[in-house]
């Protein structure tokens, strides 16, 4: 998942829940967010259509009438006309945050949560229901992993529901340890308790 700030995922959250609603009245909920996952996809490997949305100084008016024969009859009506929203409010560049922001309102709808796993190496089948069950019971909503696997953490794992992280690695902890004993010696020094040897 892409990084996005509170302000964007704020504006994005406005956009996504008008979306969701109405996609929602029309029995179109699932098809919107599998589309807007795709769109998304195309906007990570297709950095001149990413571009071509969030470039500030195309017109409007140009970049609508682009929309239009770029999209419509190949994406549903919604999504054309939710781009264009956004399009005249100057936001296309938030459209990967809006993407996200909807996958979110469309599990919660559901009654799910989506748990994002990074893990030093993928983990067992029991590993992964001990979590989903724990998250269950603290969420009391249906749990959705979403792994990924980053070497780099040594041992342990990053679990991310939504805005809050528990951050249980063996990089994690070697941080805090380095910086405990970092601080320590400073107290120590600035106290004059230091002995060189």
């Amino acid at each position: 998942m892409a990084s996005f700030d509170d302000k964007m995922l704020a504006v994005a959250r406005v956009y996504s829940d008008a979306m969701l609603q109405l996609a929602t009245q029309r029995g179109e909920a699932e098809s919107l967010e599998a589309e807007l996952r795709e769109l998304s996809h195309l906007l990570e490997t297709d950095t001149a259509l990413e571009s071509f949305l969030s470039d500030p100084l195309l017109d409007d008016k140009r970049r609508g009438e682009s929309l239009e024969r770029i999209f419509r009859g190949k994406a549903s009506d919604l999504l054309v006309d939710s781009l264009q929203v956004l399009n005249r409010k100057r936001r296309l560049g938030l459209l990967p945050a809006v993407a996200e922001t909807y996958r979110e309102a469309a599990s919660d709808y559901r009654g799910e949560v989506d748990v994002h796993l990074t893990s030093a190496v993928s983990l067992s089948e029991e590993q992964r229901a001990r979590v989903k069950k724990a998250v269950e019971k603290k969420m009391g909503r249906r749990a959705r992993l979403i792994e990924k696997v980053d070497p780099s953490l040594i041992g342990g794992m990053i679990v991310r529901i939504r805005d809050r992280k528990a951050d249980a690695t063996v990089v994690s902890r070697l941080r805090s340890l380095s910086e405990a004993l970092l601080s320590r010696g400073s107290r120590e020094i600035h106290s004059g308790q230091y002995v060189e040897n």
